[in-house]
């Protein structure tokens, strides 16, 4: 049973699967109870609020019997909300209906291909966070990176490279390398996890607003901007 108090910044994940933050916690006037003030992961991240005991609390299998933790939220390790490699495909037997079981030219060059990829799959080296984060500062991390990750795994892994970062200028830095491998929900989560709102607009305008607010941050830590 988990008996740690949540703490701002943590990651938890409900009985239902959904991803949130823990944004602070508070006391309620009134009752002087605890509770507990954590945001969704997902569009369109609605802050909740919650009795800390509640929040604690463990699931009740008589209305939710098929639940896959006993717990209602449980904390998540960051390095674990990073990419899900997926296991390296195997090759399917397919039975082609050409006579005498000849392969057009064209439907071998596509099965050569395939071979290559799940052998390429196969074959990719691990990246440590280390390697991740200077590739990430180049800014240029296809040149160190390629044929090594996949785009959506470096997205995912280095979300968590910003998160983790101790300032604002090394936010700003990982954000621009970050910027090729970045969609609209990556983006919103970034923002989210730095209390930045996003204002509705083309996923380059949002960049931008979000690199700006980073800017704005790395002003106040001191230092001129590279």
């Amino acid at each position: 049973m988990e008996t740690n108090i949540p703490a701002a910044g943590e990651f938890y994940r409900h009985f239902k699967g959904n991803l949130y933050q823990i944004k602070m916690l508070a006391k309620d006037s009134e009752t002087g109870k605890d509770l507990v003030v954590y945001q969704g992961m997902y569009p369109p991240f609605t802050v909740w609020v919650r009795p800390l005991s509640m929040f604690m609390g463990s699931v009740d299998r008589t209305k939710y019997p098929k639940a896959t933790q006993n717990m209602r939220f449980v904390r998540v390790n960051p390095e674990k909300i990073s990419y899900a490699k997926k296991a390296t495909p195997k090759p399917s037997m397919t039975v082609n209906a050409h006579p005498a079981g000849k392969t057009p030219a064209g439907e071998k060059r596509e099965s050569a291909e395939q071979s290559k990829k799940v052998m390429d799959n196969s074959q990719t080296q691990e990246v440590s966070d280390a390697e991740l984060r200077k590739a990430l500062e180049s800014g240029q991390p296809e040149r160190y990176l390629a044929e090594r990750m996949t785009e959506g795994e470096i997205a995912h892994r280095g979300m968590l490279q910003i998160l983790d970062a101790d300032s604002f200028r090394e936010r700003r830095q990982l954000l621009i390398g970050l910027r090729p491998y970045i969609d609209k929900l990556l983006l919103h989560n970034i923002a989210a996890a730095l209390d930045v709102v996003l204002e509705e607009a083309p996923l380059e305008d949002q960049f931008e607003s979000l690199l700006h607010c980073v800017d704005a941050h790395a002003k106040y830590e001191g230092g001129r901007l590279r």
